[in-house]
């Protein structure tokens, strides 16, 4: 590769003098041949020059109304790091210590100039430039190499939280045919991320190895990742989906069931329970526990919402699958049957319902308008699983100042078609 000839730029007011540094530089220098720009004033000319056009600059501190060290602190101010030699005519160590404080890289005797000692210095100049740039590179490297390790080291200590909560979270519900697939998705996306750091603090911690205190913040990571793959490793051996067993089931029974459970308490909370049945019996093929926990997930979310009292409105009734828009259930899923008849359970409550944003979102897993402490969001994306897996379908319809309404559809089928 052919090299690049220096860009010196030279600022002498003796001819002479100017002259034979040019003539050492060339001579000391070689190919290719350094191209100088000399000035030997400074006049707007040098004023409006750019500073960074130049690989290293020489001053004399002699320049009329302006001497060299006030030119070297005006290009040191506009940010230009170039190497900087200062000449004089007469060594002076007052001059030199006051020039290298301004930033000058080196101080040269202009009567003791040879093509050795000028050469020697402009090499010194260029090795200390790109030494300096190489640091100040590495360093830049490295602090946000800090940045991101610090900003995963919170990562992983946030991830680690929210799946501690999840896992103490689950393990106080009961376990559930729908839970296996949703937390067993949730841990494989966040193993991935987990893995892809890993890797990342691994290979970190082999090239810094020197670095000691950078070795103990990697190791701390290494070991909150490990941590965090056991609470995974938890979650998924304790949420593997079993086989859902449907059974023949009145539905005023489950609920029946379920209200005996939180009846008491909703009434010290102020709350009311009216039962609006549809007299008319009619046997669904459930699974009883999956279906106990979706009426469970769903008074729990009005109790929480009325927490200064109201009333809670469960009705049932049975509707035809055109009266319940079926034909969404049955393009969802194709393979079930299409049912004659459905039956429907609503959920209303008095609260304050939910804004429109929040509906959107409300299945998705591990959204939740509740403080942190009170749930992980899980409830109705399991719920919706549930109900999924029965063939059936469950809306939340909500407008806020009025109240929330849960609907729960559930095909009514013989005994064979029921499961997915």
């Amino acid at each position: 590769m052919t090299q690049e000839p220096l860009k010196i730029l030279l600022i002498e007011d003796d001819e002479d003098d100017a002259f034979y540094i040019k003539d050492l530089l060339n001579v000391g220098l070689g190919k290719p041949t350094p191209l100088i720009d000399h000035y030997s004033s400074i006049g707007s000319h040098v004023k409006n020059l750019d500073p960074f056009d130049y690989d290293i600059a020489m001053f004399d501190f002699r320049l009329g109304p302006i001497n060299g060290i006030e030119l070297l602190r005006n290009f040191r101010e506009q940010g230009c790091n170039i190497p900087i030699i200062l000449l004089t005519g007469q060594g002076d160590q007052e001059v030199a210590v006051e020039a290298m404080k301004a930033g000058a890289t080196d101080y040269l005797t202009k009567r003791k100039l040879s093509v050795e000692s000028l050469t020697q210095s402009i090499r010194y100049a260029m090795g200390l430039q790109k030494e300096t740039t190489l640091r100040k590179q590495t360093e830049a490297k490295l602090q946000k190499s800090h940045t991101d390790l610090t900003q995963a080291h919170k990562e992983v200590r946030g991830s680690r939280e929210k799946l501690k909560t999840a896992e103490n979270q689950i393990l106080r519900s009961e376990k559930l045919a729908g839970v296996g697939r949703m937390v067993a998705g949730v841990c494989h996306e966040v193993l991935n991320p987990l893995n892809i750091i890993s890797g990342h603090v691994q290979s970190l911690l082999m090239e810094k190895k020197e670095d000691k205190e950078l070795c103990r913040e990697l190791e701390s990571i290494i070991e909150e990742v490990h941590r965090i793959s056991k609470i995974i490793s938890s979650l998924l051996k304790f949420s593997r989906k079993g086989n859902m067993e449907f059974k023949k089931a009145d539905i005023r029974n489950e609920l029946e069931s379920v209200l005996s459970l939180v009846e008491k308490e909703m009434q010290l909370k102020g709350i009311q329970t009216v039962r609006k049945f549809d007299s008319n019996s009619f046997p669904v093929f459930i699974d009883s526990d999956g279906i106990r926990q979706v009426f469970l997930n769903l008074i729990n979310n009005a109790k929480f919402a009325m927490n200064d009292g109201g009333v809670l409105t469960v009705s049932t009734e049975i509707i035809t699958a055109k009266e319940g828009n079926w034909s969404y259930q049955q393009e969802k899923n194709s393979t079930a049957p299409f049912p004659d008849k459905i039956m429907r359970v609503k959920f209303s409550d008095t609260g304050p319902g939910i804004r429109k944003e929040d509906l959107e979102k409300i299945f998705e897993p591990f959204f939740t308008t509740k403080p942190e402490e009170k749930g992980t969001g899980l409830g109705l994306s399991v719920s919706y699983d549930i109900i999924n897996n029965h063939g059936g379908n469950l809306e939340v319809e909500s407008e806020p100042g009025f109240g929330t309404t849960a609907v729960v559809d559930l095909p009514i089928r013989n005994e064979h078609s029921t499961a997915k």
